[in-house]
């Protein structure tokens, strides 16, 4: 009988029951410390606070959540449409890199994709502006570990240090004003022939890639300072979205089964491969659900 190798790269996971119930009291913990009590809050909250709290409260919902996921979406889908459409990849017409319908599209393409990042800019403005205050402010401390009210928290977003916050931040509102710019740019310049001729070409692709640069830079240097934090201290943050994804990914592109004859009796998890792929895919899927709730002010800068 003809037996498949198991894959080396697939990842044996085993379940420890005693470290759900730790981990579900963890996230609790979390949530319980972004709720600050009036209490303990000193000096009191400010109108400008109590009144950011309660447009929070408004706007930080399942709903925002599910919506934003649906518009990193579409940005992917367009996205990946419209640099079809840049490089030339389409058989609509010839020659491919001018003609209709393939200019029209391509417009449309990119007008979509700067509303789509308009939402983003502007849903996320009031966290950018919030966190700017906090960490430019007098009032209440941002040394790394204290949050919003000065008080300690487990966000992940507030043990970045000062420094490194000022610099996010200060490149997320860049990146919301030059959007604005950019999306002033192409109401002026609405069409292919408008935007693809001076002075258009040239204010469309300026504000467009200073937009573009600020998110790229800020988003980098956050995911090097939060990936670095949970390297240094990995029982205290839960694993980021780029080790999640990533251990996902080995799970999912490892296909190969194994004869349960093959697993030692020794193994700590002697279950079938495809078994053990199930779990370890649902675990992720747990991991990612968690990250959400925890780390939200990291999800809030970006619109999510």
């Amino acid at each position: 009988m003809d037996e498949e190798e198991a894959c080396p790269a697939c990842p044996t996971f085993v379940e420890d029951e005693k470290t759900t119930p730790l981990l579900a009291k963890e996230t609790d913990d979390v949530e319980q410390q972004q709720q600050t009590p009036e209490e303990t809050i000193d000096p009191p909250s400010s109108r400008y606070e109590k009144t950011r709290d309660r447009f929070y409260s408004y706007t930080d919902g399942p709903v925002q959540f599910w919506l934003g996921l649906i518009v990193m979406f579409l940005v992917v889908l367009d996205g990946a449409f419209f640099f079809f459409l840049l490089v030339g990849w389409q058989a609509m017409c010839t020659p491919r890199m001018n003609c209709e319908p393939r200019n029209w599209w391509y417009n449309w393409s990119i007008q979509v994709l700067n509303v789509l990042f308009t939402y983003l800019a502007t849903v996320s403005l009031p966290w950018r502006v919030s966190n700017a205050i906090h960490l430019f402010g007098k009032k209440r401390s941002s040394k790394p570990g204290l949050g919003v009210y000065g008080n300690p928290t487990e966000e992940i977003w507030y043990h970045i240090s000062e420094t490194g916050r000022k610099i996010i931040v200060a490149l997320l509102i860049m990146n919301t004003l030059t959007q604005y710019a950019n999306q002033a740019t192409r109401i002026i310049y609405y069409n292919y022939e408008r935007q693809s001729t001076w002075p258009g070409f040239f204010w469309t692709n300026l504000f467009f890639g200073l937009s573009m640069a600020c998110a790229g830079v800020a988003g980098a240097i956050q995911i090097y300072l939060e990936e670095r934090i949970r390297k240094q201290n990995p029982d205290r943050f839960t694993p980021g979205l780029p080790s999640i994804i990533g251990q996902y990914l080995q799970v999912v592109l490892c296909r190969k089964k194994v004869n349960n004859s093959d697993v030692s009796s020794a193994d700590e998890d002697p279950r079938p491969l495809y078994e053990r792929e199930e779990s370890a895919r649902g675990r992720f899927n747990k991991g990612v659900s968690k990250l959400f709730r925890v780390d939200k002010t990291t999800l809030d800068l970006w619109g999510l």
